[in-house]
């Protein structure tokens, strides 16, 4: 206390605070964000049959395999890449991602189009004037909160 008292007392009177300056902004963008698969085949199977995504780009670093998937069927609109690393025999159960957020067009759809391929589904849910909402779970667990279009205004 006697400390912040003599420095205070060594300030200009009428001096500012001293403040870190912050540097500028970068202009970085979310490009997508990686999960860890522990099977690649079967994460690649379910995100290609339950949400359509297709594959258009994969990277191989040593052990580790990066499949990127978008959303349009070209290289344009990536949506999420897929990480397996060969070396481990799992992915990590918590990464720190507490959810993906995908808004999908026709949502009902999707939910049929799991359900026929054998993959759980649960209810959408309405979320009254906003867009209805659809979670589901990848095979190594990750969630994803599935967003349709809201309601056309009455």
């Amino acid at each position: 206390m006697r400390d912040i008292a003599l420095l205070l007392a060594l300030l200009p009177v009428g001096a500012a605070p001293l403040r870190a300056q912050t540097p500028p902004p970068v202009g970085a963008t979310l490009i997508a964000p990686g999960l860890p698969v522990a099977d690649l085949d079967k994460a690649l199977r379910f995100y290609q049959v339950a949400l359509g995504l297709v594959p258009a780009t994969t990277l191989q670093h040593g052990p580790v395999t990066e499949v990127m998937l978008c959303a349009d069927g070209k290289a344009g609109r990536l949506t999420l890449i897929l990480l397996h690393d060969k070396a481990q025999k799992a992915p990590p159960t918590d990464n720190g991602i507490a959810k993906i957020v995908l808004r999908v067009p026709d949502l009902s759809g999707v939910a049929s189009r799991m359900q026929a391929a054998g993959y759980p589904v649960g209810a959408i849910r309405a979320s009254g004037k906003g867009p209805s909402i659809l979670m589901i779970h990848d095979p190594d667990g990750h969630e994803l909160e599935l967003v349709g279009n809201p309601p056309s205004p009455a």
